[in-house]
């Protein structure tokens, strides 16, 4: 009966110690499927840092450039309109001169 209970103790306390290593393949799993999800994580933050700095400085230089356009445009219409306030202003100097001979003539 004692051999018996014997055998039966080792073969429960080799049981747990392969339930026990094998649990710690489980551990040792999942710890390295942690750190590869972690750089994998670290790899595609560092991308997509990267991609926001590309698309953040093409952005800049388009908003520069159209900045740059625009205000060529608004230059030359300040100027046509500057031109056209003078030829305004000389325009009504002309006909008031018009009627004011027109006026000491009648």
């Amino acid at each position: 009966m004692f051999c018996s209970r014997q055998g039966s103790l080792s073969e429960l306390v080799r049981a747990q110690r392969e339930e026990h290593a094998s649990t710690r393949e489980l551990i040792r799993a999942q710890r390295d499927e942690s750190r590869r999800y972690q750089e994998e994580s670290r790899r595609y933050q560092e991308e997509s840092r990267r991609y926001h700095e590309r698309r953040d400085a093409a952005l800049r230089e388009f908003n520069r450039e159209i900045l740059l356009r625009n205000e060529k445009v608004y230059t030359a219409v300040i100027a046509e309109m500057e031109e056209g306030r003078k030829q305004l202003e000389a325009n009504t100097k002309a006909v008031l001169s018009v009627l004011d001979r027109l006026n000491g003539s009648g």
